[in-house]
């Protein structure tokens, strides 16, 4: 039976990483505000609503959230994933969490893929780079075609460099990707596409 390269120190490292990329974007706004106030002393009430206007729409207006079903990729077969960047912005760092099954010969495979990620570039048209890990629960008796990973429950380590169109506002959404996953025996390249739905 074969085993899964556990990926603690990467687990780690991630959390820590977007941990990080959070708390830097949300403390960068109210630098600017301190350095606004200071710069204008004398500044009258309507520059005051204009600042607070700016901040607002800041706030609430640009976060990307998308959803997407993914064929392959870090989930290895069929997944439903949920995406959003750490900050109120279209690009940066973000994050991705879903669920998925599949069946192969006599075994059902069950799998939680997490990655934290990067989008580079404006506009519609993004580069995606993510790394992460791939929980997997594999069970049953094969009574067909072999699986690489039947009968085994652990994790595995993924990475994803690929090609995402997101719509600067509401629509739908493209990926495709390749996706290396990493494991105590090597490493299968690998890659997938997803087609899902940008809400904000």
């Amino acid at each position: 039976m074969k085993k899964f390269f556990t990926l603690n120190i990467i687990i780690l490292s991630l959390l820590l990483l977007s941990r990080f990329s959070s708390s830097a974007q949300i403390v960068e706004p109210n630098m600017q505000d301190t350095v606004k106030k200071k710069a204008h002393p004398t500044a009258t009430k309507s520059v005051v609503i204009d600042s607070t206007k700016v901040e607002s729409t800041e706030q609430t207006g640009n976060k990307a959230q998308s959803v997407y079903f993914e064929v392959g990729g870090p989930g290895l077969a069929l997944t439903i994933n949920y995406d959003a960047r750490f900050g109120h912005r279209r690009n940066g760092f973000g994050y991705r969490i879903g669920a998925g099954y599949f069946a192969s010969g006599g075994n059902n495979v069950f799998t939680v893929p997490i990655q934290v990620n990067y989008l580079a570039g404006n506009g519609s048209s993004l580069l995606e780079l993510g790394a992460g890990t791939t929980f997997l629960n594999s069970y049953g008796d094969n009574k067909g075609k072999t699986f690489i990973f039947d009968r085994v429950t652990g994790f595995i380590g993924t990475a994803t460099i690929g090609y995402r169109y997101q719509p600067q506002q509401k629509g739908i959404n493209l990926r495709i990707g390749f996706v290396p996953i990493f494991y105590d025996e090597g490493i299968i390249a690998a890659g997938g596409v997803s087609v899902g739905y940008t809400f904000k």
